[in-house]
């Protein structure tokens, strides 16, 4: 009986070794790129810095329609810049 125990108990922690290196008992962390729902997954700062952007594509959209590129390149040239810094922020 005791032999049949042991085998039986082996058996056992040899299926559960299994299923860990198979992954079974492992659930996966949820995908921050899978936006499941609505809401977009944005921190205070990041939900402001995207504001900051969009207002400075308006204005230089705006000084680009009334008074030409010239002035607008300096908005747009700070615009630029912020889109590139927004790796670090994102």
């Amino acid at each position: 009986m005791s032999d049949l125990d042991d085998q039986e108990s082996q058996r056992t922690r040899i299926r559960q070794a299994r299923q860990v290196l198979a992954g079974d008992a492992i659930r996966p962390s949820p995908d921050p790129w899978v936006l499941g729902s609505d809401v977009v997954p944005l921190s205070s700062l990041q939900r402001n810095y995207l504001v900051t952007l969009v207002i400075l594509l308006l204005l230089g959209v705006l000084l680009a329609w009334i008074i030409g590129l010239a002035v607008a390149s300096i908005v747009l040239f700070v615009l630029a810049l912020g889109l590139i810094a927004a790796w670090l922020v994102f």
